[in-house]
């Protein structure tokens, strides 16, 4: 019986000095290197081709022209090799991998000290049967003084069944202290990183963080009113102009669960089918956020 690698995430002890509004690097993956080897990474981003196309001769991680955005997005596929389960990863920190021990696991990440509220992006996904693809974001601070590391704040969403058109996600960010973090690092995994299956696959692109509006940007964003909040059946949008756009509806895991056009200064919306729960909102016109708000289901 062939073997799943088991995966582990850890933190690596690094000190940030960064500030303003960090971007996430090539979140959009349109800029790749070739390694030795011939094959292609996204640049920032570890993965296990450098390990697996050497000993195994296989990758699990690809450029790909299949794109939301630009000219490029990145394919992770899993793949079945005589020994192990291989998924696609990638991730801004280190990838480590044991194949003595069947274990691999994701390290450090990158120097940050911002708090978004969310990681957005795109993806397509082809998941194995009972399987899922999965992105992870984790910040965290090194506590000198007990000598720890502490994750601050983390958010992680999962891509189950199949989603063959390009579909947006957003995954929040709830931080469970006031400090701000050194370091912060994603994982995008094309399979349950538990129990990896052969044969899954998923494109992501255009990863980018939402930010909390600055002064400025507050004045530009049309207000919005929502009755009732809570909601159990219906619920009601009004916003102080018109807006021609379409407006998404995100469960507090990050999953789109609703996305419509919009033009008026209302909208109704049929909250019948959405579980209990938390809901955020945001209205784009032309890919510019005009509105945005959040809601709750109770029942």
């Amino acid at each position: 019986m062939k073997n799943s690698l088991l995966f582990v995430i850890l933190s690596v002890f690094i000190v940030a000095s960064m500030v303003g509004q960090q971007p996430v690097p090539n979140g959009d993956f349109e800029e790749w290197e070739t390694h030795i080897l011939e094959f292609q990474s996204p640049i920032g981003w570890a993965n296990p081709n450098s390990v697996t196309a050497g000993t195994l001769n296989i990758l699990t991680v690809y450029p790909s022209a299949d794109v939301a955005h630009g000219d490029s997005s990145v394919f992770l596929e899993t793949r079945d090799t005589i020994a192990y389960i291989i998924p696609g990863l990638i991730t801004l920190g280190e990838f480590v991998i044991n194949f003595i021990t069947a274990t691999a696991w994701v390290e450090g990440g990158i120097p940050f000290t911002d708090r978004p509220l969310a990681l957005t992006g795109s993806y397509k996904s082809y998941p194995a049967e009972d399987d899922f693809g999965m992105v992870i974001v984790q910040f965290t601070k090194y506590d000198s003084t007990n000598g720890v590391r502490d994750t601050i704040a983390a958010g992680v969403t999962t891509f189950p069944g199949t989603v063959d058109t390009w579909t947006n996600f957003s995954i929040p960010i709830v931080f469970n202290t006031e400090d701000n973090p050194d370091t912060m690092n994603i994982i995008v995994v094309s399979s349950n990183m538990a129990a990896p299956k052969a044969d899954g696959s998923m494109y992501i692109d255009n990863l980018a963080f939402e930010y909390e509006a600055g002064i400025n940007d507050i004045e530009k964003l049309v207000k919005a009113n929502i009755f009732p909040n809570p909601a159990n059946e219906k619920l009601s949008i009004s916003f102080e102009k018109e807006l021609n756009g379409d407006i998404r509806v995100f469960s507090n895991d990050g999953q789109l669960v609703y996305s419509t056009a919009i033009n008026g200064a209302a909208h109704q919306m049929d909250v019948s089918g959405l579980a209990s729960g938390n809901y955020y909102f945001a209205v784009f016109e032309k890919n510019k956020k005009m509105s945005s708000g959040q809601f709750v289901i109770s029942r």
